[in-house]
C-alpha cells in the first residue's frame, strides 16, 4: 500500500471514530441542544423577516417592518384522566367508591402583541370550558415607560397570590393546590400601576375586587369561598417582588428549573388586598362586608431542582346580624427535582385552617383541610412546556364534604353546597371520611 493510500485509510478511520463519538454525545444530550437550536432559528427567522410571519416562544407572529405593530397567536390544551377513590357512605348509598373518566381541563386561545409602539402592548385570551362554552379571561392594554413604570387597564389575573400568577400550563403539579382554590382572587377588572427594574417589580391597583371578571360596572357576584364578597365598592391591592438571586425575571414564569440553568434564582414576594362591599349602587343588595387578604411567598430555583412556599390569610368582617368576623389561613409548600434530563418528580403539601366560626352544612365546625400531592412530569419537548406528560396522586388527609358536596334544598335541614362543589379540576369529589384519593394524568400541548 502506498504512503498516500495509508494516509487516506487513517484519515477515514479517524473521521469514522469522530462521527461515532459525536453521535453518541448527541444522543446523550436528549435533544436539548437540538431544541435550543430550533428555538434560536425560529427567533432568527422572525427577526429576519421584518414584518413577515414566523414563530418564537411568544407564539406565531405577524409584524410590521418597523417592529412597532405585532400580533402573536398562542394557545394550549390540557387533556386529563381522573380516577377518584372514596369510601362508601352509610348516609348516602348513591355515593360510589370509584369514579373515573376524561375531561378537557382547558382549551385556550389568545392573541397578544403591540400597537403603535413596542412599549404599548395588549393581550386578549379566552378559554373553552368543559361545557364547550367560550369565556373571556384576559383583555387588557399595558404601556411601559423607559424608567420602568407602567400602567395596565382592563381585565387581568389579579396580582395577589404567586401560585395564581403562574399560568395553568406552567404549574409543577397537574393542578394548583386546593388551598389556592379556596383563597383564589381570580380575574379582576380595573387599573394596575406597574414597576419593574433589575431586582424589583410591583403592581399597585384600583379594581372591582377579587373574582370580578366579566361583570358589569353596577354589580356582579362572581365569587370564591374565602373571598366571597361579590362586586366591590372599593378595592385596592399591592404586590411587590424582590429578585434576590438570578439574572432574569423570565425564569420565574414557571415552577420548573431545568438542569441546564446557568444560575440560581430566588424570588421573594408579598401582597395585600383590601375591599369594601355592600354600600354603592349595584352592590348594596350584597351584605356589608370588608375583606383583607394577604400573602408572603418565596420561590427558589437551582440547576434541576425547585422549591416554593407561601403563607395565605384573609380577614372578613360583616355587619350581618349574628355573624362574626373570621380569620382563615393557608400554607402551600412544594418542590421538584429532575432525575433525568426529561423526567421531573415533585411533591406538595397544602393546608387551609378555617376560623372557628365557619361551619359545615351540619352546623359543625368546618374541618381544616390537608392535602398531599406527589407525582412526575415527562417533558416530551426537552426543556420546554410545549409537550408534556404529567401524572400525580392527591390524597385528602381530612374528610371533605364541607368543601366539595352538592347542595340539597329539599333536605331537613337544607344542605348548602360546598365552596368547591362542581369544581372537578382537583379530581376530589368529597366524602364524610378522611382518606379520599384521586389519580390524575394529563397531556399538555402549548403553542
Amino acid at each position: 500500500m502506498t504512503q498516500t493510500k495509508k494516509l487516506v485509510v487513517i484519515a477515514g478511520a479517524a473521521l469514522s471514530l469522530g462521527a461515532s463519538a459525536f453521535a453518541q454525545s448527541a444522543n446523550q444530550d436528549n435533544g436539548r441542544a437540538y431544541a435550543a437550536e430550533l428555538v434560536s432559528d425560529a427567533g432568527a427567522r422572525v427577526s429576519l423577516l421584518d414584518g413577515g410571519t414566523g414563530y418564537n416562544k411568544n407564539g406565531f407572529a405577524i409584524g410590521s417592518a418597523d417592529g412597532n405593530n405585532s400580533l402573536y397567536v398562542f394557545g394550549s390544551a390540557q387533556i386529563r384522566y381522573y380516577a377518584d377513590f372514596r369510601k362508601q357512605s352509610d348516609a348516602d348509598p348513591t355515593v360510589k367508591s370509584f369514579t373515573h373518566g376524561f375531561e378537557n381541563r382547558e382549551t385556550r386561545l389568545g392573541v397578544k402583541g403591540s400597537v403603535w409602539d413596542k412599549d404599548f402592548t395588549y393581550q386578549i385570551r379566552g378559554q373553552f370550558g368543559n361545557d364547550g362554552n367560550f369565556g373571556l379571561e384576559t383583555a387588557f392594554a399595558h404601556y411601559q415607560w423607559d424608567n420602568g413604570f407602567g400602567i395596565m387597564a382592563g381585565q387581568f389575573k389579579h396580582p395577589l397570590f404567586r401560585e395564581s400568577l403562574v399560568d395553568n400550563e406552567y404549574q409543577l403539579a397537574v393542578e394548583r393546590s386546593v388551598t389556592e382554590g379556596l383563597f383564589a382572587g381570580g380575574y379582576s377588572q380595573g387599573v394596575q400601576f406597574t414597576y419593574k427594574s433589575d431586582q424589583f417589580r410591583g403592581w399597585f391597583g384600583f379594581t372591582d375586587g377579587l373574582n370580578s371578571a366579566n361583570t358589569s360596572f353596577n354589580g356582579g357576584t362572581n365569587r370564591a369561598f374565602l373571598t366571597d364578597t361579590g362586586e366591590a365598592d372599593y378595592a385596592v391591592n399591592a404586590r411587590v417582588e424582590f429578585k434576590a438571586m438570578g439574572n432574569s425575571w423570565e425564569r420565574f414564569d414557571d415552577f420548573t428549573s431545568w438542569k441546564s440553568a446557568e444560575d440560581t434564582g430566588l424570588l421573594l414576594g408579598g401582597a395585600v388586598h383590601w375591599q369594601d362591599t355592600g354600600e354603592s349602587g349595584g352592590t348594596s343588595s350584597n351584605p356589608k362586608l370588608q375583606n383583607l387578604t394577604y400573602t408572603l411567598d418565596a420561590q427558589f430555583e437551582g440547576q434541576g431542582f425547585n422549591a416554593f412556599a407561601a403563607f395565605l390569610g384573609t380577614h372578613q368582617d360583616t355587619d350581618v346580624s349574628g355573624s362574626e368576623a373570621t380569620d382563615d389561613f393557608g400554607i402551600v409548600a412544594q418542590g421538584g427535582v429532575f432525575v433525568t434530563d426529561q423526567v421531573e418528580v415533585f411533591a406538595r403539601w397544602d393546608s387551609t385552617f378555617f376560623d372557628n366560626a365557619r361551619n359545615d352544612s351540619n352546623g359543625d365546625k368546618l374541618k381544616d383541610a390537608h392535602f398531599i400531592t406527589f407525582g412526575a412530569n415527562y417533558y416530551l419537548s426537552p426543556e420546554s412546556h410545549a409537550a408534556k406528560l404529567s401524572a400525580d396522586l392527591i390524597w385528602s388527609l381530612q374528610k371533605t364534604p364541607g368543601l366539595f358536596q352538592a347542595g340539597d334544598a329539599t333536605a331537613t335541614p337544607p344542605v348548602s353546597a360546598g365552596p368547591l362543589n362542581g369544581n372537578s379540576n382537583y379530581g376530589i369529589l368529597g366524602q364524610p371520611k378522611d382518606g379520599e384519593v384521586a389519580l390524575r394524568a394529563q397531556l399538555q400541548v402549548v403553542f
